[in-house]
């Protein structure tokens, strides 16, 4: 069992955020080959998240997709401290 398992996360988006974004042009040709083009964490709205044991986390959309989140990218509405503390040290 994980962290985060155990304990709620949600975040609030500061930016949205699409699968394999960071690809430019091959990431949505990538997004829309797995039928995810359309998915994504949608600036200003809130999502249930989840974490791995370094601190990385993954926004989950209505679809049950998690799409991985950089810092910046997002705020915690709900998070454990352990998750705040490794966060509160990346800038």
């Amino acid at each position: 069992m994980t962290k985060s398992e155990n304990q709620k996360i949600r975040i609030k988006m500061l930016e949205t955020v699409c699968p394999y974004q960071d690809f430019g042009v091959l990431g949505r040709l990538m997004a829309a080959r797995d039928g995810a083009k359309d998915r994504a964490l949608l600036a200003g709205e809130v999502y249930d998240a989840t974490a791995n044991k370094n601190g990385a986390v993954s926004g989950i959309t209505e679809e049950g997709i998690a799409i991985g989140v950089k810092p910046g990218e997002f705020e915690f509405v709900e998070a454990p401290e352990w998750l705040k503390k490794i966060h509160a040290n990346v800038g």
